[in-house]
């Protein structure tokens, strides 16, 4: 004889929270418990800003949810508008390309002002004005298949510094006009956040979004119904160094295999600000702060300051904890992460 199991919509919620390394969801759970719960899982993955990004719901109404996907993804399109370096209409190509920007919208604002803050406080370790030594390693290796010379890296750092990065008001101004600006390690975190917020206020019980590693979920009403999120090993492709619960706010990693211009890693895209070349002691740094976007901004600034530093300074951050793997494989951790890693 069957006997007949129910589950309540808190049970569901609270066993949907087991993820691996990517967005998969809802371990366990069948379409007939969602169903019982009257509850609908949606999970969709689509490529934006440049990477593969996951968007999961639990809805009441599965025609809903899917609506609600939908309008997630057109409003990361609509900030990959403002906030891309790629696209010469967007807020950020059109204020490269003139060195001033009038009337910017306020996404650019708030990420140009969170970049800043990181600046200073990593003193130039993280700096959105490094874009101009980015393209010169991309072009170089494209080319050439090698390093930029020392000569090349110093004279494109005579015009990276984030002190020539001046916002004033709705105005921001490039003070030297060979300078430019590259978001990258700032803004997808912060597209990440407002489609967590869009999804929540429509009235998503559960989100997750992940955006190749970038992750944010909203902020749940127990730990039971917390996230489990793997934090990749840099050197093993399928492996975790560890798990943390995330409940509201973000997670994000910068690696130097992210995209390494030579196998070895020496030769990657996660360039020291101030010396114009590639960070040398880190493979990795896993951030939990109370956004993606911080979370985002903190991890490139912590692989760049390397493993006594990075930990300092994460530290000093309140709110973050983080995670920093060593070339040599060796893991060191921030004061309160040992509470949060499984």
């Amino acid at each position: 004889m069957s006997e007949s199991v129910s589950i309540s919509r808190r049970d569901v919620l609270r066993i949907t929270a087991g993820v691996g390394l990517g967005a998969a969801f809802g371990l366990g759970v069948s379409r007939e418990a969602f169903w019982r719960a009257g509850l609908h899982r949606v999970s969709e993955t689509r490529v934006q800003m440049g990477t593969l990004v996951n968007i999961t719901v639990v809805h009441p109404d599965n025609a809903g949810a899917h609506e609600m996907i939908d309008s997630a993804f057109l409003e990361m399109e609509r900030l990959e508008a403002v906030l891309s370096r790629y696209r010469a209409d967007s807020a950020v190509g059109r204020l490269n390309a003139a060195g001033l920007l009038e009337h910017a919208p306020s996404p650019l604002i708030e990420v140009i002002e969170l970049a800043l803050e990181v600046s200073r406080r990593s003193s130039g370790a993280f700096d959105v004005t490094v874009a101009p030594l980015v393209e010169l390693y991309g072009s170089t290796f494209d080319r050439l298949g090698r390093p930029p010379t020392d000569r090349e890296i110093d004279e494109t750092l005579s015009y990276v510094g984030h002190d020539g990065l001046v916002v004033t008001g709705s105005t921001v101004t490039l003070e030297d006009r060979r300078m430019a600006i590259s978001l990258d390690g700032v803004a997808k975190g912060f597209v990440v956040d407002r489609v967590v917020d869009q999804l929540s206020a429509k009235g998503a019980q559960r989100v997750l979004v992940d955006a190749g590693g970038d992750m944010a979920s909203n902020r749940s009403s127990g730990r039971d119904e917390a996230w489990t999120i793997g934090i990749q090993h840099p050197r093993r492709t399928e492996a975790t160094i560890g798990r943390v619960q995330l409940s509201g706010g973000g997670v994000a990693t910068s690696g130097d295999y992210f995209r390494s211009f030579t196998p070895d890693h020496r030769h990657h895209d996660i360039l020291d600000p101030r010396t114009g070349r590639p960070a040398q002691e880190l493979s990795s740094a896993s951030l939990l702060a109370s956004s993606a976007m911080i979370a985002d901004a903190l991890s490139t600034a912590a692989l760049v300051l390397g493993p006594v530093d990075g930990i300092d300074f994460i530290d000093g951050f309140q709110g973050a904890e983080g995670i920093l793997v060593s070339k040599d494989g060796s893991q060191l951790l921030s004061k309160g992460m040992g509470k949060r890693l499984g």
